[in-house]
């Protein structure tokens, strides 16, 4: 390797990290989502001249005296190439002369020049996760899969579906031999439920997050609950409303641990809030790192309304003021289907057209009586809803652990087309 090219750390941003590393100018490039984690960075003494840092405003400042400025300026007072984003400037940050300020639209090329490898030959690139400081990148992930459940309206089941999914597919997993490959991460701070269906209540993410040092897999490891019966691992939300602090578990974090819950789980399950347009849990968690996004909902028009003009917003191009979500990504669920509200499959399938349904969840009073109590269905391996679980993860993964279902109940397809109102065969 070419030991005169320049290294490179990004501070906080996801994308560009990923862009840089696919022009090869660089002989490694670090991804970096804090003050504390680019300390740490620095004192393991992998970062030398020559080295190159760009600062950009997903950087979390979570350590005293270390913001931006005073980081920009004081590594390029050591000889660092130092380029940091013009928002910093627009704060009030002051840099020294040797701090280079860019924008989100600056070319390449030049970015490039800025950081000191402009004419460089491209190097041969190194593995995405060989700096030990794994990122969520823009392109194809390496590791497991995250699916997501969401939605713009509240009341649709997010968190039953999610939840009994996770414990499904934990359930498929071991029995095919694959143990300890399922986590649920809860990213709704002021509701977060997973806990009561699981029954477990510690450790939360707030342990987490204040916990001393950079987050890494042995500490992210180290606060996850563990369900052994289905052999299911979850990192849980605040346990009440008035230990919900969006400032300590804002989308950074979340991001960071959701780049390690990947490299350590062939599959992370992740639960929402209500998906307004321009939360950042949405959109700058969910809409950029999902692989799948699952959204539930119900025989109701004004619901169905209300969620077909969320998914042609957040499909729309980002130019647009959309979420540039390929429509691929997103597979709707028919949650608690009924014949008899005057809304029925057929008519579902009119007002959402164009869209991809990926499974039916029908509405009876196990189901009911189980999400009332905050108890999961997919603990008793009921056969027939084995298999509508099995049908959404198969699509939503494409693995053939969930080729067939747990169980084949005696007259089930039968029972569940009586259940949706369709003509029975």
């Amino acid at each position: 390797m070419d030991t005169t090219a320049p290294n490179l750390v990004v501070a906080g941003g996801t994308d560009i990290a990923h862009e840089l590393r696919g022009t090869g100018r660089f002989s490694a490039v670090f991804n970096v989502f804090s003050a504390s984690e680019l300390r740490a960075l620095s004192r393991s003494g992998r970062v030398r001249l020559p080295a190159a840092f760009v600062f950009t405003p997903r950087f979390a400042e979570d350590v005293p005296g270390a913001d931006v400025a005073a980081l920009a300026n004081g590594l390029a007072d050591i000889g660092f190439r130092v380029v940091v984003h013009d928002s910093f400037v627009e704060r009030g940050d002051r840099f020294g002369a040797n701090v280079r300020i860019t924008g989100s639209r600056q070319p390449m090329p030049e970015l490039l020049s800025l950081l000191g490898a402009a004419g460089r030959s491209p190097l041969p690139l190194p593995p995405a996760a060989s700096d030990g400081y794994p990122g969520p990148l823009s392109g194809p992930r390496k590791g497991g899969r995250v699916i997501a459940v969401a939605a713009a309206k509240g009341g649709v089941g997010r968190t039953s579906l999610i939840v009994n999914l996770a414990v499904h597919a934990a359930r498929s997993l071991r029995s095919a031999g694959r143990t300890g490959r399922t986590v649920l991460l809860d990213t709704s701070l002021q509701k977060a439920d997973i806990g009561r269906y699981l029954n477990v209540r510690s450790p939360t993410i707030l342990d987490l997050l204040h916990e001393p040092g950079p987050l890494t897999s042995h500490t992210v490891r180290d606060h996850l609950a563990h369900v052994p019966d289905v052999d299911l691992y979850a990192l849980l939300g605040p346990p009440g409303f008035t230990d919900a602090d969006a400032a300590l578990a804002g989308s950074v974090p979340y991001l960071r641990i959701l780049a390690l819950l990947r490299q350590m789980f062939d599959f992370v399950f992740v639960d929402t809030p209500v998906a307004e347009p321009h939360h950042t849990t949405l959109t700058d968690l969910i809409l950029r790192e999902a692989d799948a996004i699952l959204v539930p909902v119900e025989p109701s028009r004004p619901t169905l309304e209300t969620i077909h003009a969320w998914l042609e917003t957040i499909t729309m191009p980002p130019y647009s003021r959309g979420g540039g979500v390929a429509a691929e990504k997103l597979s709707l669920i028919l949650n608690r289907a009924r014949p008899d509200v005057g809304c029925g499959p057929e008519e579902i399938m009119r007002i959402m057209d164009g869209w991809r349904f990926v499974g039916r969840v029908p509405h009876d009073r196990e189901w009911t009586r189980a999400v009332n109590a905050s108890r999961l269905i997919a603990f008793n391996g009921d056969p027939e809803l084995d298999a509508v679980f099995s049908g959404i993860l198969r699509a939503a993964t494409e693995d053939p652990v969930f080729a067939t279902a747990m169980g084949s109940p005696s007259g089930g397809r039968r029972r569940r087309r009586r259940i949706l109102g369709l003509p029975i065969t």
